[in-house]
């Protein structure tokens, strides 16, 4: 089972997100319009690997054939622009295997690595505007969807090997957080665009899954030897249950128990909950201290919210009502450094507990702080910045090979142009980058 990474790659690769944002946000004016310009700034920022999710279930239709133009829509819109990732105007429209072939061109110009993945299962099929495209994707039968993944990996493999770029890929995650993502039933079942919203899609037993994986996994790894294979964990306690045993790297993320997840419970709202209902601002007197004077409705957001998972809603109810001056300085009030640090010090022990007695290589390639608002600026106060520190320092001593210095810091982030926080995150890659 041991992994040995391939010659060719860093020793060390210091990571920033791309997420399916670099797709959905690449109009001219957004960020990822001038795909060139993301790509050197990411270099001139001291990052050597990117990770975008690479569009699969756009690239080819179920024959393997390109599929063309697809466009794409806003998610919320009117209530989207306080919101990390999906504030995309939309109305785009984009040939998505030419937008792939690019960026790894970009990335071979750049000297900079890719760490594939996909969020299509798990959010992204909320931004296609094309109904038939997304009811062809949603109707795959849960089993069958991560051979499709594999399928679509497999074409784009061997395009890029083609066009001489396969050697820019990092490694290829099957999925995004397999754990979190609805691609396994324990029985027959047609799926269904309103049942993925709701968040009702049937889940099938750990082995169940975990056997599934191993075959897209093995399927892949067959195929395309010179590149390493696994499945994405949003957590690495589900390693020993999940994480099919031909996976060749251990890819996890790490949040940590953050003030951003207690300032949501201290104002009575769900984080991440399928049950999302109606704030209560009667006698809630820290939520009306936070809000702006003027509030949308929780109708209103809702209204606006077709097509978009529920778990979405609290956060985007919160973060567009929100006064963000109010909530970083209630943040900075109430961070807790010590929970912060032996959280994600634990989770990166465990990740290291069962990495090592397989000679496994470890990446961490999301965290650390837990979703703030766009807007926010907790992450660049001393505060913020040290619990992204702390992370990378333990992920450094457990020994990862590729390490996220945060998730915070993107070409659609306010603060990629921000000077003091450029100049910080270039301290802290370097360190990534040297350990």
């Amino acid at each position: 089972m041991t992994t040995r990474i391939p010659a060719h790659l860093p020793r060390r690769l210091a990571i920033c997100y791309y997420g399916w944002d670099w797709i959905t946000a690449a109009l001219p004016g957004e960020a990822y319009g001038d795909l060139e310009r993301a790509v050197r700034e990411t270099k001139e920022r001291g990052f050597n690997c990117i990770r975008p999710d690479l569009g699969l279930g756009m690239l080819y239709d179920a024959s393997g054939h390109p599929r063309g133009k697809l466009g794409f829509r806003a998610r919320l819109p009117g209530a989207n622009a306080n919101l990390q990732c999906v504030d995309a105007r939309g109305g785009g429209v984009h040939d998505v295997r030419e937008r792939v072939m690019r960026l790894f061109a970009l990335a071979d110009q750049y000297d900079l690595y890719v760490i594939g993945t996909s969020w299509l299962y798990q959010d992204f099929l909320t931004d296609i505007a094309d109904d038939g495209v997304r009811e062809e994707l949603i109707r795959i039968p849960h089993n069958e969807r991560l051979m499709m993944l594999a399928r679509q990996w497999d074409w784009l493999l061997t395009e890029l090997d083609a066009r001489g770029l396969a050697h820019r890929m990092a490694m290829v995650e099957l999925l995004n957080e397999i754990e979190s993502t609805p691609c396994s039933t324990a029985a027959a079942h047609t799926p269904t665009f309103s049942e993925w919203e709701h968040g009702a899609s049937p889940n099938a037993p750990a082995e169940q899954l975990r056997e599934l994986a191993y075959r897209a996994v093995a399927y892949l790894r067959e195929r395309h030897p010179a590149q390493l294979m696994t499945v994405d964990l949003g957590n690495a306690r589900h390693c020993s249950e999940l994480l099919p045993e031909n996976a060749q790297v251990v890819d996890h993320h790490v949040y940590s128990e953050s003030v951003t997840l207690d300032i949501m419970a201290a104002a009575g709202l769900p984080a991440w909950s399928n049950e999302a209902t109606a704030p209560v601002l009667e006698g809630n007197d820290l939520l009306r201290a936070l809000l702006k004077p003027e509030v949308m409705s929780w109708q209103a957001l809702c209204d606006r919210a077709r097509g978009t998972r529920n778990v979405w809603r609290s956060f985007a109810w919160f973060y567009q009502n929100l006064d963000n001056a109010k909530y970083d300085a209630w943040c900075v009030e109430h961070f807790d450094a010590r929970r912060v640090r032996e959280s994600v010090e634990h989770a990166f022990r465990v990740a290291a507990a069962f990495a090592h007695p397989r000679g496994l290589p470890l990446v961490v390639d999301e965290g650390y702080l837990v979703y703030p608002p766009l807007h926010s600026r907790f992450v660049t106060t001393p505060e913020g910045r040290w619990g992204e520190e702390i992370a990378v320092e333990a992920a450094i001593s457990t020994g990862h090979w590729g390490i996220i210095p945060t998730g915070y810091f993107r070409p659609n982030t306010p603060v990629w142009h921000d000077d003091a926080q450029c100049a910080w995150i270039r301290g802290v890659n370097a360190k990534i980058m040297t350990s």
